[in-house]
């Protein structure tokens, strides 16, 4: 099975989810909320393991037991499974009674009711989701360095994504929430310390070779 024939499944079994918790026999507003919530928890986790992978295979890092093939595909698998739920969470924040949020409030964030400079945080960073998604599945339709420079909106995008979450989550007060976004976000910072400063890239048996 391809990424994007699994991430095609993941939103359509994200989309009944919804259509479930809102307007199902057993549907409460209750239910709709909490789907919202949770996918926007795992949307954030693909996305930073999406990028952290996708570092890592740039530099050539590896993990024990995990090839340099396995880990571009971790790096594809969640990526699109970042925009599945991304998609599903979204939908839920679309049709949920209680925030009744409108289509602009989500394109935008700053017409919501709520938090909008949070919103607007995560809007910015759906948009750089889609926007790297839609190019990696036509990557084939562009120049390389078209491609490469749209794709590295996922470092913007990711950081507005962990803004987001924190801005706007309802769990962010929780210890174990913060610690995950620290230690999340100390990661990528440890990937763009290895990655920036004179362009370092290791091999496989962890040189480092100028590129």
């Amino acid at each position: 099975m391809t990424s994007w024939k699994l991430g095609a499944y993941a939103v359509a079994a994200l989309l009944a989810a919804v259509a479930l918790t809102r307007y199902g026999p057993a549907a409460s507003s209750a239910q709709t909320w909490h789907l919202l919530r949770a996918a926007g928890i795992v949307t954030y986790v693909l996305f930073w393991l999406s990028a952290l992978s996708g570092m890592a295979f740039y530099l050539r890092l590896g993990a024990p037991g995990l090839r340099r093939s396995g880990l571009f595909e971790l790096h594809r698998v969640t990526g699109v499974l970042a925009a599945a739920f991304l998609a599903g969470h979204l939908a839920a924040v679309l049709v949920d009674p209680w925030i009744r949020f409108g289509p602009l409030d989500i394109v935008t964030g700053l017409t919501a009711p709520y938090r909008p400079l949070a919103l607007f945080a995560g809007a910015l960073a759906a948009w750089a989701l889609g926007i790297v998604t839609l190019t990696t599945a036509f990557a084939g339709r562009f120049l390389y360095a078209t491609w490469l420079n749209l794709h590295r909106l996922a470092f913007p995008g990711y950081l507005l994504a962990l803004l987001h979450a924190m801005a706007a989550g309802s769990d962010t007060g929780r210890p174990l929430f913060l610690a995950w976004y620290g230690l999340s976000a100390g990661c990528i910072a440890g990937m763009l310390v290895l990655r920036l400063p004179g362009r370092i890239r290791l091999d496989g048996a962890g040189a480092v070779a100028g590129r």
